[in-house]
């Protein structure tokens, strides 16, 4: 009965894992369509996001680390594939990486906190006052710390491998008129 229940349990997280993935990498390939890279690119940038979102998600559903603390790992995990990923595709590191991580923005943290700060304001209650605060500091708090938790996970990676992103568009040649690869 037990295992059934756990076994049970490790289904249930799987296909939520996997639908979470799902809808980041939409969003991924929306938010990577959005800023123009090569064709070619677009269907990496929806893998890196799906991985990116659901190992995130998993990490957390876990309980391993909190919200921010996953993201950092997950975000610097994102930029080491999406350095693999561009030197396979001959592309800046950032064009693969920035997209497949706009997914992970907190904003249900910064919708809720600013929600909670108008509560705050138009509340005559103190004590009512006191708990709107306390929502608002809350998701500020995180919606700070994940925002920072996402920049500095992959800027670190591009940083410590700063010599390598610039020679992975080497070789490349682009027409400028088309924005695909030239046939030379």
């Amino acid at each position: 009965s037990r295992l059934a229940m756990r076994r049970f349990y490790m289904f249930e997280l799987l296909t939520a894992t996997l639908i979470d993935g799902a809808f980041a990498a939409v969003a991924g390939l929306g938010f990577a369509y959005a800023s123009s890279p090569p064709k070619r690119a677009l269907a990496f940038c929806a893998l890196l996001a799906a991985f990116a979102h659901a190992s995130r998600f998993w990490i957390m559903q876990m309980g391993f680390f909190n919200i921010s603390v996953a993201t950092l790992i997950v975000s610097f995990l994102s930029g080491i594939l999406g350095m693999l990923f561009a030197k396979r595709l001959k592309v800046p590191a950032e064009i693969i990486a920035f997209p497949a991580l706009l997914p992970m923005v907190p904003g249900v943290y910064a919708y809720k906190g600013i929600l909670a700060l108008f509560s705050f304001l138009n509340e005559p209650d103190i004590a009512k006052k006191n708990e709107y605060l306390i929502i608002f500091f809350d998701n500020a708090i995180t919606t700070t710390t994940v925002s920072l938790a996402l920049g500095v996970g992959v800027s670190v990676v591009l940083i410590l491998f700063y010599d390598q992103s610039l020679m992975i568009t080497r070789g490349a040649k682009c027409d400028l008129a088309t924005r695909k690869p030239s046939e030379k």
